[in-house]
């Protein structure tokens, strides 16, 4: 293993997520589609930030799933933008560092790391592995038979584990649609509108409005499932992430507005809103899972998922902490990378 630390990082198309092996992690927004172009820059303040003069990064290990971002004509033009602004990055933490130059590498659903001049040539690879790194290391380190379940603020993998390795011939994000094994729905940005056709209030069925005036992160924030927070606002209006304001766009959804919709008529849309989320939810996952093997759940949406009776659980928070567990692909990736390294090292003394 690497006396340095290995810095993991998990680029996505709404957020910038970094473990680094010594167990610092940093979690940021990033809304890719609308910020594309700041995307080195804030990579080299992040990796500055988490960077010890005294102890600088060994190696850099890179996942992703921004690459789709509809600001890009295409994944592959997707991927060797990320890869280019992550390249620059770490050209400048060097010289920032005044030391040697950190290994880069970029994760590929083949299970292996690609350098930078390579990860071009094979961006089918690269695209959308940010949850095969995560399987992967479950499988070796937690548990190597089950079902990973992790829920993030966008969207829901499930992946069967199987003699520590992944059980999925489904690799990309096209494939794992068609499988079930990757769902559209997390736990902050899904709109309302993606979730149901229509909404009970005041015992009459309403349709609701195919706008994006309210997300599932305005249920949550309703039921207490989540904290207010004034100074937040990633929201469908631009507007706080208050219990108010989410009343406002709850109300909206049905064509009704904050003066009238009360807070319990509120939380009962929000509550209409999480149970089909979960009933989704629980039918991909039902259509994965054989029944057998210990269920490992990740990702700060794990509420969205109710163990099935019987079955033994691993919560990856009771193994990393709240935050890790949040940035768990950024986790995993830096793991494999330094046990990588660790291998080669290995490998070469032998020799």
């Amino acid at each position: 293993m690497p006396t340095r630390p290995v810095i993991g990082i998990d680029i996505g198309g709404a957020n910038l997520k970094y473990c680094v092996t010594d167990g610092s992690v940093l979690s940021r927004p990033f809304e890719m589609w609308k910020r594309s172009g700041e995307l080195a820059a804030t990579l080299l303040a992040d990796l500055i930030g988490l960077s010890s003069a005294s102890s600088p990064p060994y190696a850099i290990a890179i996942t992703m799933t921004g690459e789709l971002a509809d600001c890009f004509d295409d994944r592959e033009a997707g991927v060797r933008f990320i890869v280019d602004a992550a390249v620059q990055a770490g050209r400048q933490v060097n010289r920032k560092m005044q030391g040697v130059a950190p290994a880069m590498r970029f994760y590929g659903v083949d299970g292996a790391f690609h350098p930078a001049d390579k990860a071009g040539a094979n961006f089918e690879t690269i695209a959308a592995a940010n949850w095969h790194a995560l399987a992967s290391w479950v499988a070796q380190a937690v548990v190597d038979r089950g079902t990973l379940i992790d829920i993030g603020s966008t969207t829901t993998d499930i992946i069967r584990l199987s003699r520590g390795r992944v059980a999925t011939s489904a690799m990309t994000d096209h494939q794992r649609l068609v499988e079930q094994s990757l769902v559209y729905i997390g736990c902050r940005r899904t709109p309302v509108c993606g979730l149901v056709r229509q909404l009970s209030h005041g015992n009459v069925a309403c349709s609701v409005m195919n706008e994006w005036f309210a997300t599932i992160d305005d249920a949550r924030i309703l039921l207490g499932i989540e904290h207010e927070r004034e100074d937040e606002i990633d929201t469908a209006d631009g507007q706080p992430r208050t219990v108010d304001r989410s009343i406002g766009r709850m109300a909206r959804m049905i064509g009704l507005d904050r003066q009238s919709v009360s807070i319990e008529q509120a939380r009962d849309l929000a509550y209409q809103v999480i149970a089909a989320a979960k009933r989704e939810i629980r039918q991909a996952f039902e259509s994965i899972d054989d029944g057998q093997g210990v269920i490992v759940i990740s990702g700060h949406g794990s509420d969205l998922f109710d163990v099935p009776a019987g079955r033994d659980v691993i919560d990856l928070r009771s193994r990393l902490n709240a935050e890790q567990s949040r940035c768990a692909p950024a986790w995993a990736v830096a793991q494999l990378m330094s046990r990588a390294i660790g291998a080669d090292a290995s490998g070469q003394q032998s020799q």
